[in-house]
């Protein structure tokens, strides 16, 4: 962990804050050599994601210029307005990368695979972790999504996102599905009583 990270700079509970353990935003760090940009951050959060620039709650994110080298991007859950904010946050990192504003980009989302949003990053490498992957929340506390999440890349280095992101899950590309390889096949029925 960072070791500027102190949980006491958490802001009161009851807020819709999820913070990424470092191990993963280091991942990414690794995956894109970098973190340029988090378009949906604040002070805390950035502690440990540790990105060039970003831009908090107030800022608006979604309205901001997102052109970047590299992004993190781990969106607010819920909605706003009757909108899922999960298909807004992915519909303009999706756009902002086809259009190349984005070169490189980290999506935690919902592994919500049955949403009509999330139909579209099945065309991107996707990580699913298992164990659920626990988030830092307000207190101080780690908490899982009700939902599981998933990663999602952008960009050329595909081999390199499967090589690192494989030991946190499964990884899921257009070629297949990769997983670490196991010094010892286990059966279903080891360690049954």
């Amino acid at each position: 962990m960072n070791t500027l990270f102190d949980m006491q700079n958490f802001p009161p509970d009851e807020s819709n804050e999820w913070y990424t353990q470092a191990v993963y935003t280091d991942a990414a760090r690794a995956v894109m050599d970098g973190i340029e940009l988090d378009p949906a951050s604040c002070a805390t959060a950035d502690l440990l994601v540790r990105a060039d620039r970003y831009y908090t709650q107030e800022q608006d994110g979604l309205q901001q210029d997102w052109t970047c080298g590299s992004m993190w991007l781990n969106p607010p859950y819920g909605t706003i307005n009757g909108k899922s904010n999960m298909a807004m946050w992915a519909a303009k990192l999706m756009d902002s990368y086809t259009a190349g504003r984005v070169r490189q980009a980290i999506l935690l989302c919902m592994a919500n695979t049955e949403a009509l949003w999330f139909q579209p990053l099945w065309g991107y490498p996707l990580c699913f972790p298992c164990p659920r992957v626990l988030f830092h929340r307000p207190g101080g506390r780690l908490d899982h999504h009700h939902m599981g999440t998933c990663f999602v890349y952008f960009g050329e280095n595909t081999q390199r996102f499967v090589t690192i992101f494989q030991k946190f899950g499964p990884v899921v590309t257009p070629d297949g599905v990769h997983r670490p390889v196991q010094e010892k096949p286990q059966s279903l029925w080891e360690g049954v009583a």
